[in-house]
């Protein structure tokens, strides 16, 4: 590897590192100098390096992690007022925050809060649980041939399998990061087999593991973060491109799928219509996908996955 992909790598990972600190402390306020340290950077170069490397400044970043964050909660969470909503997202007042999500999401907490929350997912457009084509959320609602407003349901969820509400184990991860359309995962994955594998952390028994960031109902399809993962035992140091991640035990609605490589979409429909009846709400921890096999060895080169999402009482 020469010096231009070893530099890449490491600036990569200390930008990582900054994204995942973010995560674990949204309810936290931060200061560039704060974010340039998690980095290992000066504040004057963290800001230009994680500009140029992300796209965003520090602050717009923050920003939109924190308002995306908080428009999950005001769907996901219908009984949490607006006020402890902000509060959890490190807004020191509601006013600023109310100022903020109208600025990002043209339009109020309430007006968002009435609006048709987006449920299914076909071949990009988005649908109510009623099956009306909706547009992403907080943007403007797009036009949409009226032939789609009576798509029926058994379009949109089209699979029959058993989906239970387990306890699941905590999982120690490594992971590479790609953010952006989800169907390009494998390049992350390439990536970071080519780490593992010399390290002795890939047998017969190892199981691969996307992890979700961000809610697409929510985030802009280019932004959506995604962690190509291994299980693995033990703290493994990692460098690079490669990461450290904690998913928590807890109880995850999970149902079991054998898919074609085109198939997820479906599969995730039929979750979020499982759960919008169950009598549960998602948690806040990332939701996952856990693959029990290599897709590329299946005679039919299908997925047998499970498909992850935390929930918690309505």
């Amino acid at each position: 590897m020469n010096l231009k992909q070893l530099s890449r790598q490491e600036y990569t990972t200390r930008i990582n590192r900054v994204m995942d600190y973010i995560r674990l402390h949204l309810d936290k306020s931060f200061d560039l100098a704060t974010l340039a340290g998690v980095a290992s950077f000066s504040p004057y170069h963290f800001h230009r390096i994680f500009t140029a490397m992300v796209g965003e400044t520090p602050n717009n970043f923050v920003s939109r992690i924190k308002l995306e964050k908080a428009a999950q909660l005001l769907h996901n969470n219908p009984k949490a007022s607006v006020s402890d909503v902000a509060f959890l997202c490190g807004f020191v007042n509601i006013s600023s925050f109310s100022r903020a999500f109208k600025s990002h999401f043209n339009m109020t907490t309430t007006e968002f809060r009435n609006q048709d929350k987006p449920i299914y997912i076909k071949n990009g457009i988005r649908y109510s649980k009623d099956c009306k084509a909706v547009s992403k959320i907080g943007k403007n609602y797009q036009q949409i041939n009226a032939q789609f407003y009576s798509v029926e349901l058994n379009t949109l969820i089209i699979m029959d399998t058993k989906i239970e509400i387990r306890q699941m184990p905590q999982l120690n991860l490594i992971y590479c990061r790609h953010t952006g359309a989800f169907n390009k995962i494998g390049q992350a994955y390439e990536k970071l087999f080519k780490w593992a594998i010399p390290r002795g952390l890939v047998n017969p028994g190892t199981r691969t593991v996307t992890v979700y960031q961000d809610d697409p109902a929510v985030t802009s399809i280019d932004k959506v973060r995604q962690d190509a993962s291994i299980i693995v035992d033990g703290n493994i140091k990692v460098d690079g491109e490669i990461g450290k991640l904690n998913i928590p035990s807890g109880k995850y609605a999970v149902g079991r799928f054998k898919i074609k490589e085109t198939e997820f979409e479906e599969a995730w429909n039929t979750m979020c219509a499982w759960l919008t009846e169950s009598g549960c709400q998602p948690a806040d921890s990332p939701t996952y996908e856990y693959y029990h096999n290599d897709y590329s060895e299946n005679p039919e080169h299908r997925f047998i996955a499970d498909i992850c999402i935390p929930i918690k009482p309505l």
